[in-house]
């Protein structure tokens, strides 16, 4: 099992993440919420995923960063029992940090986790 996150799971370019917020449905767990969408591109893994602090609730560049690695790892680790329920599906992922306090680890992480085991389920019945 490889706990690493690839340049190929990361989403990109302004089109992908546009279909996203304008086709895509949410789910949200506070202080976290999951936009999601099928999608069809070619990638050995079966997501690719952005993670999004707005700058309207947190002014520093460096809390920005701070929550974005956090949720990156968070889905970093867990992110295995996810791809072995997609199987064959593909899917684009955008999780937006909605809190105006910055939390620690295991708070996104409970938060996360739930948002997590959603997707496979809204996604093969889908």
């Amino acid at each position: 099992m490889d706990f690493t996150f690839d340049k190929t799971e990361h989403l990109c370019g302004k089109k992908a993440i546009d279909a996203l917020f304008s086709g895509g449905k949410s789910k949200t767990q506070f202080p976290i919420k999951l936009i999601y969408k099928k999608s069809v591109f070619e990638s050995a893994f079966p997501a690719r995923v952005v993670f999004v602090v707005p700058k309207k609730k947190h002014k520093r560049a460096n809390k920005r960063n701070t929550l974005r690695r956090r949720m990156r790892e968070v889905y970093r680790l867990h992110k295995h029992t996810m791809y072995e329920a997609l199987k064959t599906e593909k899917v684009d992922l955008m999780f937006v940090y909605l809190s105006n306090e910055s939390l620690d680890y295991k708070h996104i992480e409970a938060c996360m986790l739930p948002l997590l085991d959603h997707i496979p389920k809204q996604v093969i019945t889908a």
